[in-house]
């Protein structure tokens, strides 16, 4: 009795199994070419969206075109990552290498960042003190000006035009000079900040300097010390 009860189990068993579909066997289907671009994509959203939410943009990808022809060659399923340095705008890559194989290939991409920035509504010549009817908000990508593009239309209010601009393109931070841009020689006045005590003193400039930027003083007794150049013209130091 008791072999009759093994067998019929043995038998139940091997009936259960056959029962099975023949997938069940198969090993994992390779991810698609559309698959792995699609991961590509996300791995380069992700790491450009602190710079899109910093700026209130949007980030749009282009990669490759030919990429499905480059992973067609690959021996292996492979896997998808971010090259080490690459930028998180702009002209970029993404990489794709075999876990157990020397094989690794790196697919040119763009991510370009898109922000409504000011730009001039008409040519403005040298010299035009700006106000806001000098300007429209356009959508611009950014990253496409590699010495950057000002973004804050508050910072531009009354500041002065130093070279020519073109209708329609941004403004570079270089092309303006801030309504509270100190010149060298220019008296300022200094804030000075210790433990449990604050001073002001008087003094001049050193070179020229913009609010927010690091600007180096002589004070009037002789002492140099430097700070940040506030938008008040004062200058904030900490000892």
């Amino acid at each position: 009795m008791k072999r009759s009860g093994r067998a019929t189990a043995a038998t139940l068993l091997l009936a259960a199994l056959a029962q099975l579909p023949a997938w069940a066997d198969a090993p994992a289907a390779s991810p698609s070419n559309a698959d792995l671009l699609e991961r590509g994509r996300q791995l380069l959203e992700a790491r450009a969206a602190a710079a899109a939410a910093t700026l209130g943009g949007r980030v749009d990808i282009h990669i490759q075109e030919q990429a499905a022809e480059r992973i067609a060659q690959a021996p292996c399923a492979p896997q998808v990552f971010l090259p080490a340095g690459g930028r998180p705008t702009g002209r970029t890559s993404i990489g794709l290498r075999c876990a157990h194989q020397p094989w690794q290939i790196r697919i040119p991409a763009e991510v370009a960042l898109l922000v409504a920035v000011p730009v001039p509504s008409r040519p403005l010549p040298a010299g035009t003190v700006l106000r806001e009817s000098d300007w429209s908000l356009a959508e611009v990508n950014v990253a496409a000006w590699p010495r950057g593009v000002a973004t804050d239309p508050r910072q531009l209010e009354g500041s002065t035009v130093t070279r020519p601009l073109k209708a329609g393109e941004p403004i570079p931070p270089s092309a303006v000079q801030s309504r509270a841009h100190l010149g060298s020689g220019d008296p300022v006045q200094v804030v000075l900040n210790g433990a449990g005590f604050v001073i002001k003193a008087t003094g001049r400039m050193l070179h020229p300097a913009s609010p927010g930027q690091t600007a180096r003083v002589q004070l009037d007794s002789g002492r140099t010390v430097a700070g940040i150049l506030r938008e008040d013209r004062e200058i904030e130091v900490n000892l």
